[in-house]
């Protein structure tokens, strides 16, 4: 009895032990609600996402109980009590202009640029059908007070479809229209209103088809448009910052509310009519009384544009999209009554540099809000974040023995940071915002981007400056030290067109790369093959050109000869080797990643799943994965060693 007595404690004080190491545990993990994404709808070959990408507009559901947020990647689903996203309906292929949901609730709709419209279940996140109808893209959507049609609107066309057969009804189609912004549909879907630039406001009747009226006065081009709940009033907002209340019947002017020093970017009005919230590029937000024109409060949290706002289905709370500079895009929701916040739910952070530790456990990020981020590669999940910009981090890199970090911001300031201590150890200027910076094999020296044309060595240790290159007549797009140390590639932006190779001990020229002959080429990036052999750069065609091809030319380091030229459709933005110099990645304008068998010259694979540019391409050190970044806010990490039909080349 003594004995069991004994055990029974010894079992609960190591269980106790157990439970309060756990709790400690997890009461140190860092704070991942801000950036860890949810692996939804993850594109063929993908392996994690990082970022949810930021949010343009938004949207209550009919019961309260859900925010619709409209991305570059989709469509998020946010739950409105816990602030935690429930879904992604992710699926079109360019630009979500519109989302809508039926007057039950159990259905979104989202038009996009790529000339659909999706229709999701809102419960499932399951998409039910695909309506095809324009080849201009669709703006606007809304489901018909019955829910049985669907509407789809561009600036010049109407389509209508049965949502139960799935029938096209009727297109209609009117005058073409210099279009301005984003267009909208009275609450009972009988009218579509369009903003101008002509500095008026076109209206459709939908069942019809036919033109309304032309509301014309307006004295600056209109930007958005918002219908009262009884649709009979329209608000307009415009470039200066003028909001102007129509009469939709007598087409006429009710009121004028001025005090918005920047654009008005959206409006909403309240359930009941009786206010109007404005989000501006001013930072401010405000809350118009409807009856006197006057002001009633002015809401501020934002640091930067709102671009979109929206009322519960209660009138009660208001919620608004844009950004802060310390979080990156933010939703915050605020009390109408007092004009204070209740929540915010942070978004996502725009990614531009990407970049693996030596030793592959750790990647690196640089963010628009002026952090630098470290991620777990295998579960895409936040470690740590750099504090140190007031602005956007363009570049990053660690150094060799990965102890040292490098960060770019958008200030020119370069940082280094102790990857042990997560401690700041030097800062010193650059000469370009998002030119590319490259360390030294043995870690001692950081080359970066010089003024007109410069190429300057950095002392990795000190931060002071040990020797300045002069060559380029243009500046310096990227820099590059070749496997040995020996050498430094530079390639000059627009007019320059030239890849230079220096000796990095003497400072003097190797190696001049031209074009050859091809004029309208701009060098976006350059890579050293693994044994220094060999030089990739990518290339794009410049702003004057109509060409939208674009090329990987491979380079003899030693004789300086052109090797081959890896052609592709579209402009190269980065280019980079994997480890075992087998393979290259590009990464180009049309959203696409490319793997490229170097034996073969040939395409391996293309990597589709960003909705937007590939900003940089970066392989682990194993070779086994690879990490994109995008136009769209996110970073996609790749399994290489992944094998499908579905992603074989074009």
């Amino acid at each position: 009895m003594k004995f069991r007595l004994i055990l029974i404690i010894l079992t609960f004080s190591v269980v106790s032990v157990i439970l309060i190491i756990s709790f400690i545990s997890m009461r140190n993990q860092p704070d991942t609600f801000s950036y860890d994404s949810p692996q939804w709808h993850l594109p063929e070959g993908a392996i994690a996402r990082i970022g949810k990408s930021s949010i343009s507009k938004i949207k209550y559901s009919p019961d309260g109980t859900l925010l619709a947020g409209i991305s570059s990647i989709g469509v998020w689903l946010y739950d409105v009590q816990t602030g935690e996203p429930r879904t992604l309906l992710a699926g079109h292929t360019d630009t979500i202009n519109n989302i809508t949901f039926s007057a039950d609730g159990k259905l979104l709709a989202s038009a996009s640029d790529d000339g659909s419209i999706r229709v999701w279940e809102v419960a499932t996140g399951e998409h039910e059908k695909t309506y095809i109808g324009s080849r201009f893209g669709f703006d606007s959507v809304s489901f018909s007070s019955d829910g049985k049609t669907l509407i789809g609107a561009t600036f010049h066309e109407i389509n209508l479809w049965d949502v139960e057969t799935n029938i096209h009804k009727k297109t209609f189609k009117g005058q073409y229209h210099a279009f301005n912004g984003e267009s909208t549909f009275s609450p009972d879907e009988q009218i579509l209103a369009c903003p101008l630039r002509s500095e008026s406001i076109f209206l459709w009747d939908v069942a019809t088809g036919e033109q309304m009226h032309i509301l014309t006065g307006y004295e600056e081009a209109v930007r958005c448009l918002s219908f009262s709940s009884d649709g009979k009033t329209i608000a307009s907002g415009g470039y200066r910052g003028t909001i102007i209340l129509w009469d939709v019947k007598s087409e006429k002017q009710e009121q004028i509310l001025k005090g918005h020093k920047k654009t008005i970017s959206t409006l909403a009005f309240s359930p009941d009519g009786r206010i109007l919230a404005s989000g501006s590029g001013d930072k401010t937000i405000s809350l118009w009384d409807i009856d006197t024109g006057k002001r009633k409060k002015t809401i501020k949290g934002h640091n930067l544009s709102i671009s979109g706002v929206t009322f519960s289905p209660d009138g009660k709370t208001l919620a608004s999209v844009g950004w802060k500079d310390s979080v990156g895009n933010a939703i915050i929701f605020w009390d109408v009554m007092t004009g204070k916040q209740k929540s915010i739910v942070q978004h996502t952070v725009n990614q531009y540099s990407v970049s693996f530790s030596p030793d592959g456990t750790t990647l690196a990020s640089g963010g628009a809000n002026g952090t630098v981020l470290l991620w777990d590669p295998v579960t895409g999940k936040h470690k740590k974040t750099f504090i140190g910009y007031k602005r956007g981090v363009s570049r990053v890199a660690f150094s060799p023995d990965g102890k040292t970090l490098a960060s770019k911001g958008w200030y020119r300031t370069v940082r280094l940071w102790d990857t042990d201590t997560h401690k700041g150890l030097k800062k010193f200027r650059s000469s370009s915002n998002e030119s590319k910076f490259s360390f030294s094999p043995d870690g001692t020296t950081l080359a970066d981007t010089g003024h007109n044309g410069k190429v300057n060595l950095f002392d990795a240790a000190t931060g002071k400056l040990k020797q300045t290159l002069i060559g380029h007549k243009n500046p310096v797009q990227s820099v590059e030290f070749s496997p040995d140390g020996h050498t430094l590639a530079s390639v000059g932006v627009s007019k320059d067109g030239t890849i230079r190779l220096w000796n990095v001990v003497t400072g003097t020229h190797q190696q001049i790369f031209t074009n050859q002959g091809v004029t309208t080429s701009v060098i976006r990036s350059i890579a050293f093959s693994p044994d220094g052999k060999t030089l990739a750069s990518a290339e794009g065609w410049g702003e004057r050109s109509r060409v939208n091809t674009g090329a990987i030319r491979l380079w003899d380091v030693a004789t300086g000869a052109l090797k081959n030229t890896l052609k592709t459709q579209n402009w190269v933005l980065c280019v980079s080797y994997s480890p075992n110099g087998k393979t290259i990645a590009s990464g180009s304008n049309d959203n696409k990643i490319r793997l490229w068998d170097i034996a073969t010259e040939k395409q391996m694979r293309v990597l589709v799943g960003h909705t937007h540019i590939i900003k940089d391409v970066s392989f682990s050190p194993d070779g086994k994965t690879l990490a994109s970044t995008s136009g769209d806010d996110t970073i996609l990490l790749w399994d290489l060693t992944y094998t499908s039909n579905a992603t074989i080349p074009e």
